[in-house]
């Protein structure tokens, strides 16, 4: 893993110093926060607020957020139906740029992206699971904002891990470019899920004490 984040920043360094030559990278940059909260029934929402400024240069086309944790976890395997609801990828939103309408005529001020599950983004060499959140719903016909705050949420049985900045563990695809951004906040660990079930907050939020 550490391997392949080395590998995305190089990559990203290249196409930024190819594209966006000059003092205008500097504007080039992003940033995330997130939270978790608990449902009750034993499965938690993650929000991740995200921040981004690519300069009037582009605009975000799809957001990976990595999940190392899951990556090889054992009581998680996409390909099985019995566990599709260890993790459910949910959906984000951001604002739209001004004068959009959807495909009906309607005046449309926020782009609803949809999340999947993803195993690999070639274009951004991101070979590892993911939630990939692209703007390929009710919205595709507007585009988001060269520079904005979108939240992006996704649903676990995973036991939230304590906030920890995790380097590089979002990916910003956006026209010819791709941007690494850091994320401090939970993502899930890998766990069994009846224990979580029986569990409340307040005592899973103690075992990490």
């Amino acid at each position: 893993m550490r391997h392949l984040r080395r590998s995305v920043v190089a990559a990203t360094a290249v196409l930024l110093g190819a594209i966006l030559a000059g003092p205008a990278a500097a504007v080039v940059v992003c940033g995330a926060t997130g939270e978790a909260v608990s449902n009750g029934d034993g499965t938690f929402t993650y929000c991740i607020t995200l921040e981004w400024d690519f300069g009037e240069f582009a605009v975000p086309e799809r957001i990976d957020v990595l999940l190392p944790e899951l990556e090889d976890c054992e009581f998680y395997d996409p390909g099985n139906p019995g566990q599709a609801d260890y993790l459910l990828p949910g959906s984000g939103t951001s604002a739209a740029q001004p004068g959009c309408v959807d495909g009906q005529g309607d005046p449309v001020e926020t782009i609803e992206w949809v999340g999947e599950i993803a195993l690999e983004d070639p274009f951004c060499w991101a070979p590892t699971l993911h939630i990939a959140y692209t703007n390929t719903g009710g919205t595709s016909q507007c585009d988001p904002l060269t520079a904005d705050v979108g939240v992006f949420c996704f649903t676990s049985h995973g036991l939230p891990l304590p906030d920890y900045t995790y380097y590089e563990n979002i990916v910003i695809r956006a026209g010819g470019l791709c941007l690494v951004c850091d994320y401090t906040g939970p993502l899930p660990d890998c766990n069994m899920w009846s224990p979580v079930e029986h569990s409340s907050w307040g005592t899973i939020k103690g075992l990490y004490r």
